[in-house]
């Protein structure tokens, strides 16, 4: 791969953010949403003889303005996200902290939802060439956090994967609950005594789900390869029982949901489906989503190792 040269980004002055002003939300087109956040476009106003581009801004919902949680993690995405600078991660505009909003590169859409689009048109997977190219996208920006940057982003599934056009670019976005570690990938004690690794269950890799947490960089790993199965089957990485289960499942049905919750802790690499009709060009990507998700952690490739199987694939 390249060698790239990244500069640290200059913090804006003050002076020039106290001038921008965010509209209220129903001003502004909803994008995206999260826990107790939502995802707004914002169109800039032409400066002279230049264009703006938008920025996403992502924002608490209002009745979770008093919420110390996540107003902590959007303030720790936004410290972390400002010292970031790569091509496969979104990048960083301004931090308004009285206001709880951060405000941000602005991609197409993001993979979780055109997952879901391509589910509902009955497409079929995603072809092998558009998944080595967000594959490859997404292990050159783990590359950089894991060796670089020295952290681990720690939830990585299809939703927080941007794209830019027609998967022209393919960006790492939502470092709220990220961790630091050391150079063996290893989860940095000294820097973060007592870390936890939070995640999203149904993508989190089978050592971090029992106790204690076994913490590195290779949980990453895991998650990277259920963008790949998520690509194939065109949904989330559950076991099938799982799945219909929860399809019959209501909100009201507590017991049941906590069920489920308990089974998918009980974290098994989910089968291709199948009544997916793959051919045998998909065999090199299938050969990744596997090794990515072998059980013992210590079988996992790295994010280097990664790029440079992807690149083969070109």
């Amino acid at each position: 791969m390249a060698n790239h040269e990244f500069c640290t980004p200059k913090k804006p002055p003050q002076h020039l953010l106290n001038k921008i002003k965010i509209p209220a939300s129903p001003y502004m087109k909803k994008i995206g949403y999260g826990t107790g956040i939502a995802v707004y476009e914002l169109e800039r106003s032409p400066a002279y003889n230049k264009l703006r581009s938008p920025w996403a801004i992502k924002k608490l919902l209002k009745r979770n303005r008093d919420n110390g949680q996540i107003k902590s993690r959007l303030k720790q995405e936004a410290d972390t996200l400002r010292n970031l600078v790569h091509p496969n991660i979104v990048g960083f505009r301004a931090f308004f902290e009285v206001k709880n909003v951060l405000a941000m590169e602005e991609c197409t859409g993001c993979l979780g939802d055109l997952i879901e689009q391509r589910f509902d048109q009955e497409t079929g997977p995603f072809g092998p060439q558009t998944i080595t190219k967000v594959a490859l996208d997404v292990a050159q920006a783990l590359s950089y956090l894991h060796n670089t940057a020295l952290i681990m982003h720690c939830d990585l599934k299809s939703y927080n994967v941007l794209i830019k056009g027609d998967f022209v670019m393919c960006k790492l976005c939502d470092f709220g609950v990220c961790l630091p570690v050391d150079k063996s990938g290893a989860v940095d004690k000294e820097k973060a005594p007592g870390a936890e690794y939070v995640g999203t269950r149904p993508w989190s890799a089978p050592e971090v789900l029992g106790h204690p947490q076994d913490i590195s960089v290779k949980a990453d790993i895991y998650s990277y390869g259920l963008i790949i199965w998520e690509m194939i089957a065109l949904c989330p990485p559950l076991i099938e029982d799982v799945m219909e289960d929860i399809s019959t499942c209501t909100e009201l049905d507590l017991d049941k949901l906590d069920d489920l919750m308990e089974r998918m802790g009980c974290r098994q690499r989910p089968p291709i489906p199948e009544n997916v009709d793959l051919g045998e060009n998909y065999n090199q990507v299938l050969e990744i989503y596997f090794c990515c998700t072998e059980e013992q952690k210590d079988k996992r490739p790295d994010a280097t190792d990664l790029i440079g199987l992807l690149q083969e694939l070109k």
